[in-house]
């Protein structure tokens, strides 16, 4: 059964049990309703910001790891050619970390970062072979 007395801050019949002082300490429903549908957006574009950095994280470490054994080089070094190359060419450091993964593939680069790569690799000191 649904209590007759009406809620002045939406002008409905208050909820069975309560009243209309205890329903004013009820969110203002679109006020607040708005705001927190506004807060889920902003949370929601958020987490997808989030998932995209994870995912170029991961792709970054990947080169990294793809240069430093193909150069025999460390992986800092690696990084640092990542970043010397995207400088070079103008070109962000995940796309450019794109590219040495799919290079490891099918062994297609552009012609300038295929230029900058090789320049950036060969400034850099191999590693010392692993004593057996």
């Amino acid at each position: 059964m649904v209590d007759q007395r009406s809620d002045p801050e939406t002008r409905r019949p208050a909820a069975e049990g309560v009243t209309a002082a205890e329903g004013a300490g009820r969110p203002a429903a679109e006020g607040e309703v708005a705001a927190k549908e506004q807060e889920i957006a902003e949370l929601r574009t958020e987490v997808g910001q989030l998932k995209h950095a994870v995912r170029a994280h991961a792709t970054v470490d990947q080169a990294i790891g793809a240069l430093a054994a193909i150069s025999n080089i460390r992986p800092e070094q690696a990084w640092d050619v990542l970043t010397e190359v995207s400088q070079h060419t103008n070109i962000k450091l995940r796309l450019i970390a794109e590219q040495v993964v799919e290079w490891t593939c099918d062994g297609e680069l552009t012609d300038d970062v295929r230029r900058a790569l090789q320049e950036s690799l060969a400034r850099q000191e191999p590693c010392a072979s692993p004593q057996s």
